[in-house]
């Protein structure tokens, strides 16, 4: 999964906490080997519990945070056959478990591949959310690279802290990245990276930012964010003055420059309707769950669709 380092680009640095998070993973595993082995004295059953504790816990936890988010939010869009929730329920375990508990813990420092397509007028970078790091992006800043679209990714920490306080951060990795390719930069953003993306360019306006996507960022808020801890959680939950204060500092034509992309399924963002930003551009998705959004095709053209959009207009200005 490596690859070669753009010029001039600094290393990127691994994130401490999810080092910690996959240590914690390897030594649950090895409780379990030896309970299991102590229990039943058969190299199958330990091999099995071993290898599949995690994804059975972690697919329960996303069904039970299905089960919130249907009872959060009961609208008529969220509505769909049993079938349809089971395979949204699905698709999202399996993304989960390959970015939370594969990638981030032990990827964080991998480079994203160089841009291998046609050139492309604008450079893009990309935001985690909430608990996450920069490999949630591995999968999907491939496809960006192949489309032929130069891409950088940052962690946001510290991983609880004030989302105010990813400005400089984002700041100082939009710039490297519009010096670094000679173009100006669209940022995507999932989930509270969009709002961090939002705050960074409410302190620093002259950013050279030509357009923000969000993905399943709750703008207005999620219902989940009781759930969470952190002053970020705090800031995300319903009705916070933080989103309050965010929203009023924006122009129509800050607004005009944003994409909301959101799923009517999403089961960490709830209700649906806080994902809708007026005077965005919004589009609605279904069928996904909310870390599906990183790594969906449907998302992903959606994405790439705004990007040439944006891409258009840029040439049309010239």
């Amino acid at each position: 999964m490596t690859t070669a380092s753009p010029a001039g680009s600094a290393a990127p640095r691994a994130s401490r906490a999810h080092l910690i998070y996959g240590g914690i993973e390897i030594g649950l595993s090895l409780i379990v080997a030896i309970a299991t082995w102590a229990t039943w004295h058969s190299p199958w059953t330990t091999f099995l519990w071993t290898v599949l504790w995690l994804p059975v816990a972690h697919a329960i936890g996303l069904a039970a945070g299905f089960v919130m988010a249907a009872q959060g939010d009961p609208s008529p869009e969220r509505q769909a056959s049993a079938g349809t929730h089971v395979a949204v329920w699905a698709y999202e375990c399996a993304a989960s478990i390959f970015l939370l508990d594969l990638c981030q813990p032990w990827f964080s420092t991998v480079r994203l591949s160089p841009p291998q397509g046609p050139a492309r007028p604008v450079a893009v970078l990309l935001l985690h959310g909430y608990g996450c790091n920069r490999a949630f992006w591995l999968r999907f800043s491939r496809h960006l690279a192949e489309a032929g679209y130069a891409c950088d990714a940052v962690n946001l920490g510290p991983m609880f802290g004030d989302i105010d306080g990813y400005a400089a951060t984002i700041a100082n990795a939009t710039r490297t990245l519009a010096q670094r390719t000679r173009l100006p930069v669209v940022i995507v953003g999932h989930s509270m990276g969009g709002l961090a993306a939002r705050a960074c360019l409410r302190h620093t306006p002259t950013l050279p930012v030509a357009h923000t996507i969000t993905l399943g960022s709750p703008h207005f808020g999620t219902l989940h964010a009781r759930h969470g801890i952190g002053i970020n959680a705090r800031q995300m939950g319903i009705g916070s003055a933080w989103l309050a204060a965010l929203a009023s500092h924006e122009t129509p034509a800050q607004r005009a420059r944003i994409t909301s992309i959101y799923t009517f399924h999403d089961n960490v963002v709830y209700p649906v309707r806080t994902c809708v930003l007026p005077g965005a551009h919004n589009v609605a998705l279904d069928r996904l769950g909310h870390v599906s959004l990183g790594t969906h095709p449907r998302a992903r053209a959606h994405v790439l669709e705004t990007l040439e959009r944006v891409a258009q207009g840029l040439q049309h200005s010239d």
